[in-house]
């Protein structure tokens, strides 16, 4: 009966060891991974060096601000994919952590299984030696004094082998499983410092992705400053600022006729909504006239926390009605969806819109759940002077100020 279970632990054994060498594989198909990414890091920080480079030798002057802000779009544009490259890292790399964190609690869970194991059996061997002990071991001329006849003697004879035999046999099985537990206890460990090796470096990747981010800010106050240039020299922009206004108040007719032309479902509860970004609190412009036009929302950003890429969630349940996620202008609000929550106790349809979303997760006719569904992620697409989430939130398609009444930076 002990004899399947012996061959049941091996197996556990082996099944242990296995999974750690396939967690070694997961490791280096990551290293091939990483590397990839870590090369195309390196492209881009030779070329964001290159860029800085030309800026620098670019005239000081008016007639060079045009050239300056190009540049300058450019390394905006460059520090981007960087921080896209870094954050894709982080991801990779905090599923990789998590994958070897199960099998080092799987391959913890063998060893503690090993160990009860080891202590039946050294139970049972030091039950075997207390008997030895108390009865002595008979010899081979006490045995032959003890018989009757030679017949008598073979048989207890040979039981006599057979008893030590086995002794001998579960003395080198104990030996063996502790031999096994042992290289297992030391590969767990090496695992385990490997992990927190791999911990450190995802500190420093996302330490990297925020210093990006941190950078990407301070490159677009050197835009808007260099646009202000811009505005008193170069003949043209006067129009061209009219038409995307134009362009705008085009955009804000078909977001009006959209929400009038969809029929709202569900029931609005009245109660706060959720915010929008769970990371940023900060508002960095409100709701109402602003640059002598009518802002129809407020801005978030500006906080302890770069706001690009950050996770934008519904600020209520809902339905998305529209969202767009093709064209990076989109008639100045870049990615931006629209979603429906239901009516309120008054009859009025109630909607949120999200704007200047770097990547738009959300698609029309998804159901979304208030503070939990993430539906894009924070950036700078569109009419904008810096990454910001423009939240609004619309009664009958009609912009109304969401602070105190929707919203609050510091609910939810």
């Amino acid at each position: 009966m002990k004899k399947p279970l012996f061959s049941l632990r091996i197996a556990a054994v082996l099944l242990a060891l296995v999974m750690l060498v396939t967690g070694n594989a997961v490791w280096s198909a990551t290293a091939a991974t990483k590397s990839e990414l870590e090369q195309k890091l390196e492209l881009l920080e030779r070329q964001e060096t290159q860029i800085k480079q030309q800026l620098a030798s670019a005239k000081n002057d008016l007639s060079a601000s045009q050239q300056r802000k190009n540049l300058i779009d450019s390394q905006i544009a460059n520090v981007q994919q960087q921080i896209d490259l870094l954050d894709t890292q982080v991801q990779n790399m905090n599923a990789q952590i998590t994958a070897v964190e199960s099998q080092i609690t799987a391959a913890e869970k063998e060893i503690a299984d090993k160990e009860a194991a080891i202590a039946q059996t050294r139970e049972n061997l030091g039950t075997r030696l207390r008997a030895i002990a108390k009865t002595g071991n008979m010899t081979t001329l006490q045995l032959l004094f003890s018989v009757d006849n030679y017949k008598d003697y073979l048989i207890k004879a040979k039981a006599m082998q057979l008893i030590a035999d086995n002794d001998q046999a579960a003395i080198e099985a104990y030996e063996a499983q502790v031999a096994s537990i042992a290289t297992q206890q030391a590969d767990l460990e090496n695992k385990k410092v490997d992990l927190e090796e791999q911990k450190q470096q995802l500190e420093t990747v996302r330490a990297s992705s925020n210093a990006k981010k941190k950078q990407l800010d301070t490159l677009y106050a050197a835009a808007q400053a260099e646009v202000k240039k811009l505005q008193s020299t170069v003949s043209g922009y006067n129009s061209q600022l009219a038409a995307k206004q134009r362009e705008m108040e085009e955009t804000e007719k078909e977001i009006t006729k959209l929400i009038q032309n969809t029929t709202s479902t569900g029931q609005y509860n009245n109660s706060m909504m959720y915010w929008p970004v769970p990371t940023v609190r900060a508002i960095s412009s409100t709701f109402g006239v602003r640059w002598g036009t009518m802002h129809r929302g407020i801005d978030i950003a500006n906080g302890p926390i770069p706001i690009y890429g950050q996770n934008i969630v519904a600020a209520a349940d809902g339905t998305v009605i529209y969202a767009n996620y093709t064209s990076v202008w989109g008639g100045g609000y870049g990615y931006y969806c629209i979603i429906d929550h239901g009516k309120d106790s008054r009859g009025r349809s109630v909607t949120t819109l999200y704007a200047h979303c770097s990547k738009m997760y959300a698609r029309v006719g998804q159901k979304v759940v208030g503070g939990k569904t993430v539906i894009a992620q924070a950036g700078s697409t569109g009419n904008v002077t810096g990454p910001h989430l423009h939240f609004e939130v619309r009664l009958d398609a009609k912009s109304v100020d969401p602070l105190g009444t929707y919203v609050s930076p510091n609910v939810n």
